[in-house]
C-alpha cells in the first residue's frame, strides 16, 4: 500500500469532496494547547514561524504558542478528518506578512488519495482563503506548447491527484504544485487559475518550445499510453528562479533563460544512469535548497528506487552544487523522507532517524535516539523522521511520535568532536488528550481510556500506548483480549497519581506477534475497570 495512503488511513480519513472553485475568506487562527496530531508529516518555515501538518498548526517562536484554525469551514474539513495537510510552502521573513500555502488531501478509496484544494494566507495566518483543485475540463484534450498543439489527457478526477509538494516563486507571484497524476501546475495571481506545465516525455531528455515536437501529455495509463515523467512528486524554485520538478521518471530543470516569449518553458530531464554523476534513484520525492555564502546554492534531492527499475538505482540522497552541471551521491541506501539545510549543515529525515552532515554530505552522523529536556516527558522509542525544517532559532524534526525542537545553539553538538560527549537535549511537543476532562468538547470528548496510535501497525509504530487516569499511587493492571475474549497479554505497572500510559508491542505472553484484528483491553485501576479497543494491523 502507498505509504502516504496508509498514513491517511491511520488518521481515520473518510472520503470527502474537494474544495469548490470559490475563494471565501476564512477566520484567523486561535491558540490551542498542543499539536493536533503526533504524526508530523509536513513542515515549512517563514521567518521565525514554523508551520506543520497534518492539521495546519503554526508555532510562533516569539510567542511560544501553538495555533489551529478557528473557522467552521476549516474545522469541519480538517478536524473531522475529511482532509489533512499533505504539503506546505511558506515565504516571507517579516512577522505577520508571510505567505503560506497548504495543500489538502483525503482518502478517495481504492488505494487512492484525492486532492482537496488549498488554504492560502498572505498575512502570516491572520486570515485564509481557498484555491480550487487543479483539474481539467473534460474538453481539454489539447495543450499549446510553442507553435505546436499537443494531444492531452484531461485530468478530471481528484483521486490520484493530491498536492504532493508546493513551491512559492515570490518574484513572479507564482505558486507551483506537484500533483501526482495531474502533473506539474502553476498558479499566478494575474491569471487566478491553474496552468498545466508540459514536461518531457520519458523518451526525451529535453524539450524546447522553439523545436517542433509531438507527444501525448498524460500520466501512465492502463493501455500503455502516457509517461512517468508526467507524474509530478516534488517541486522547488531556487535562488536563481530555476524551477526543479521531481517526477516518477527523474528530475526536470527549467532555468529563467528557458522561458520563451509565449511563457512556455524548455526543460531538461535528468535520470539515474548508474554512475556517481547522476541521481541515486528514479522517484524524486523531495527537494531542498541550501544557502551558501559563496557561489550557487546546492540543491539536495531525495530519491527512491522505482519498483521494477534498473538494478543500478538506489534510494538515497543526491546533490547538485552547480545547478545540474554535476551531481554527487552523498547518502545511498536510506529512505529519505525530507531534507533541510543551513549554510554549514545538512539534515536528512529518514526512516532510520535523522542524518546530520557538516561536510556537505561527505560524512554523516545518525540521530536514532533523543534526550528530552523535560524530565517528565519521554520520547517513545527510536526516531522515525518524516520531516525536517530549520528556523533562525531552532532545528525541527517531525516524527510519528511528536514534534522535536533543538535550539540552534545546540545543533553543533549533534556533530561532537568527542564520541562520548553528552547528547543535546530536545523539546518534545505531543498531542496530550486528557481522560475524564473537566469540560468535555467535541474535540476533547469525555473518555476514561484511549489508545494511540489506533489503528496500530507494529512494523511502523513499534508500540501502542494505552492512556488512563490513576487517582492515587497504585499497581495498574491492563489485560488485552482477542475478539473471542481470550486473554492474550497482561501488563502491570506501579504508577503514580495522574494521567499515565502503558506500552504494548503487539505480542502475546510468549512474545509472538499477534495477527491482524480487533483487540479489546481492560484497565483495572482505583477499584474500577475501564475498557477500550485497539485495531492491530500487520
Amino acid at each position: 500500500m502507498n505509504r502516504i495512503l496508509a498514513w491517511l488511513i491511520v488518521l481515520g480519513l473518510a472520503a470527502a469532496p474537494a474544495w469548490g472553485q470559490g475563494q471565501p475568506r476564512l477566520q484567523a487562527l486561535r491558540p490551542t494547547p498542543g499539536l493536533a496530531s503526533n504524526t508530523v508529516q509536513e513542515l515549512a518555515s517563514a521567518g521565525d514561524s514554523l508551520w506543520a501538518g497534518p492539521l495546519l498548526t503554526v508555532y510562533a517562536e516569539d510567542e511560544a504558542r501553538l495555533f489551529t484554525p478557528d473557522d467552521p469551514v476549516v474545522a469541519r474539513r480538517l478536524e473531522d478528518g475529511s482532509n489533512v495537510v499533505l504539503s506546505l510552502a511558506a515565504e516571507g521573513g517579516v512577522q505577520g506578512g508571510a505567505t503560506v500555502w497548504a495543500g489538502l488531501a483525503f482518502d478517495a478509496g481504492g488505494n487512492a488519495i484525492g486532492a482537496g484544494g488549498f488554504l492560502v494566507s498572505t498575512d502570516g495566518g491572520s486570515s485564509f482563503s481557498t484555491r480550487p483543485v487543479p483539474l481539467d475540463d473534460p474538453a481539454d484534450t489539447t495543450i499549446a506548447y510553442g507553435a505546436d498543439t499537443l494531444p492531452a489527457l484531461p485530468i478530471t478526477q481528484a483521486a490520484g491527484s493530491p498536492p504532493r509538494d508546493l513551491a512559492i516563486e515570490p518574484q513572479a507571484d507564482t505558486v507551483w504544485t506537484a500533483g501526482g497524476r495531474s502533473g506539474l501546475r502553476r498558479w499566478t495571481a494575474q491569471d487566478g487559475a491553474w496552468t498545466r506545465a508540459v514536461l518531457p516525455p520519458d523518451t526525451s531528455t529535453r524539450i524546447e518550445p522553439t523545436t517542433p515536437t509531438d507527444f501525448l501529455v498524460a500520466p501512465p495509463q492502463d493501455d500503455g499510453r502516457g509517461f512517468q515523467n508526467h507524474r509530478a512528486l516534488s517541486v522547488l524554485v531556487d535562488e536563481t528562479g530555476t524551477v526543479w520538478a521531481g517526477t516518477a521518471a527523474g528530475l526536470n530543470r527549467s532555468t529563467p533563460g528557458d522561458v520563451g516569449p509565449s511563457g512556455d518553458r524548455a526543460w531538461r530531464l535528468f535520470r539515474p544512469d548508474g554512475t556517481p554523476n547522476s541521481l541515486t534513484g528514479q522517484l524524486v520525492l523531495g527537494l531542498a535548497e541550501q544557502p551558501r555564502p559563496d557561489g550557487r546554492n546546492p540543491v539536495w534531492i531525495a530519491t527512491l528506487r522505482a519498483d521494477g527499475g534498473s538494478v543500478l538505482q538506489r534510494s538515497g540522497l543526491t546533490v547538485t552544487p552547480d545547478g545540474g552541471e554535476t551531481f554527487r551521491q552523498p547518502l545511498i541506501g536510506e529512505q529519505v523522507n525530507d531534507v533541510a539545510a543551513r549554510r554549514a549543515r545538512v539534515y536528512a529525515a529518514t526512516e532510520n532517524g535523522l542524518f546530520v552532515s557538516g561536510t556537505q554530505g561527505r560524512t554523516w552522523r545518525t540521530v536514532e535516539e533523543v534526550s528530552i529536556a523535560d524530565e517528565s516527558q519521554a520520547f517513545p522509542g527510536e526516531v522515525t523522521a518524516r520531516s525536517v525544517e530549520v528556523t533562525p532559532a531552532a532545528l525541527w524534526v517531525g516524527t510519528t511520535k511528536g514534534l522535536l525542537r533543538l535550539d540552534r545553539a545546540d545543533e553543533p553538538r549533534l556533530l561532537p568532536d568527542e564520541p562520548d560527549a553528552p547528547r543535546p537535549e530536545w523539546q518534545l511537543f505531543r498531542t496530550e488528550v486528557p481522560v475524564n476532562p473537566d469540560e468535555p468538547t467535541e474535540q476533547v470528548p469525555d473518555v476514561e481510556t484511549y489508545a494511540y496510535p489506533n489503528p496500530f501497525v507494529p512494523s511502523r509504530d513499534d508500540a501502542v500506548r494505552i492512556v488512563y487516569d490513576v487517582p492515587e499511587p497504585q499497581t495498574v493492571k491492563v489485560s488485552i483480549y482477542d475478539f473471542g475474549m481470550n486473554r492474550v497479554r497482561t501488563l502491570e505497572e506501579q504508577e503514580p497519581a495522574g494521567q499515565q500510559e502503558i506500552v504494548w508491542d503487539g505480542t502475546d505472553a510468549s512474545g509472538l506477534r499477534l495477527p491482524t484484528g480487533t483487540y479489546l483491553y481492560t484497565v483495572e485501576v482505583g477499584g474500577t475497570t475501564v475498557r477500550g479497543k485497539i485495531l492491530l494491523s500487520n
